[in-house]
C-alpha cells in the first residue's frame, strides 16, 4: 500500500518572515513548482496573518496550511482563528499539536482531538503532530508516548473506523500524521532512518489496529525534524515515509525548492 500514498511535503515557516518576504518567497515557491512535474504533493503552514495574500498565490501549486486553528465555531478567544474563517480564505488545513504548541502553549492530547475534529467538520485537512522528547526515548517510552498522544487525541475528536476524514481526493487525506522526535527539532540533529522509520512502524501498525486495513493504509505519516536537502532521502525512501514536515529548510525557497525535488521520484 506505502507506494500508493502520495508523497506530502510541507514547509513550516513557525514565526519567520515579514508580509514583503513571505509574499515573495511564496509567489517564487509556487511559480517553482508549477514549472516542474513533482509527483508529490508540495504544501506551506505559514503565518495566520500572511494566509489570505499567499491564498491569491497558490494556483492550486503549492497546498496552503495554517499553523494552528481553534476547535470553537466561534467565540470570545482572542487572538485566535476558526477552520470557519481559514477555510473562507481558501486555506485548506492546519497543522495540529506542533510539539513548540505543545511544550510553550500547553496543548494537550485532548485539545489537539478538539482541533482535529473542528478541522474535519468543515471538511479541512489536519496534520498532526506526534513525537518523544529525549528524556522519553531514552527510557524506551517511545511507543507508550506515541500511542497515548494518537489514542488520547483520536478518542477526544470521536473518530473510530469512520472514512469522514478521507475527503474527495484520496490522494490528500483529510488527516495525516507528522512524527517528530522533539529532541530533533531546530536542533541538526535528525533522527537515522532506522530511528525514523521503528517510530513510523508503530504509527502505522496503531493506525491499522485502530481503523482496519483500509483506512489505516490511507494515512499519511511524515516525518518531521531537521530534515534538509542533503538527508530527504534517507527518509522519504523508507516504507511507511510519506513525506515531511519542514521547518528551517523551508524558509529560502530554493533550498526548499531541491528537497521537493529530491522526494519526487
Amino acid at each position: 500500500m506505502q507506494n500508493k500514498r502520495k508523497k506530502l511535503i510541507i514547509g513550516n515557516w513557525k514565526m519567520f518572515k515579514d508580509a514583503i518576504q513571505a509574499s515573495a518567497d511564496f509567489q517564487t515557491l509556487s511559480d517553482n513548482v508549477a514549472a516542474k512535474n513533482l509527483s508529490i504533493e508540495v504544501g506551506v503552514a505559514a503565518p495566520s496573518i500572511f494566509l489570505a495574500d499567499l491564498a491569491r498565490k497558490t494556483r492550486n501549486t503549492v497546498s496552503l496550511f495554517a499553523q494552528n486553528a481553534h476547535w470553537a465555531e466561534e467565540g470570545a478567544f482572542t487572538g485566535e482563528v476558526s477552520p470557519a474563517m481559514l477555510k473562507s480564505i481558501h486555506v485548506l488545513g492546519s497543522l495540529v499539536a506542533h510539539s513548540e504548541r505543545r511544550q510553550m502553549f500547553a496543548e494537550t492530547n485532548q485539545t489537539a482531538g478538539a482541533r482535529i475534529s473542528a478541522l474535519l467538520n468543515h471538511g479541512m485537512r489536519a496534520v498532526y503532530c506526534v513525537g518523544e522528547t529525549l528524556a522519553e526515548r531514552e527510557k524506551g517510552l517511545l511507543k507508550e508516548i506515541l500511542v497515548t498522544q494518537l489514542e488520547q487525541a483520536f478518542v477526544a475528536s470521536k473518530i473510530r473506523n469512520s472514512q469522514t476524514f478521507v475527503g474527495s481526493d484520496p490522494n490528500k487525506p483529510l488527516l495525516s500524521i507528522a512524527y517528530e522526535p522533539v529532541w530533533a527539532i531546530g536542533t541538526g540533529k535528525a533522527a537515522s532512518a532506522v530511528e525514523a522509520q521503528e517510530a513510523h512502524t508503530i504509527i502505522r501498525t496503531f493506525l491499522l489496529n485502530y481503523f482496519g486495513d483500509e483506512i489505516g493504509n490511507q494515512f499519511q505519516i511524515l516525518y518531521g525534524g531537521s530534515v534538509k536537502a542533503n538527508n530527504v532521502s534517507e527518509f522519504i525512501n523508507c516504507p511507511n515515509i510519506d513525506g515531511a514536515l519542514v521547518g528551517g529548510a523551508s524558509l529560502v525557497p530554493k533550498d526548499f525548492l531541491e528537497l521537493c525535488m529530491k522526494s519526487s521520484n
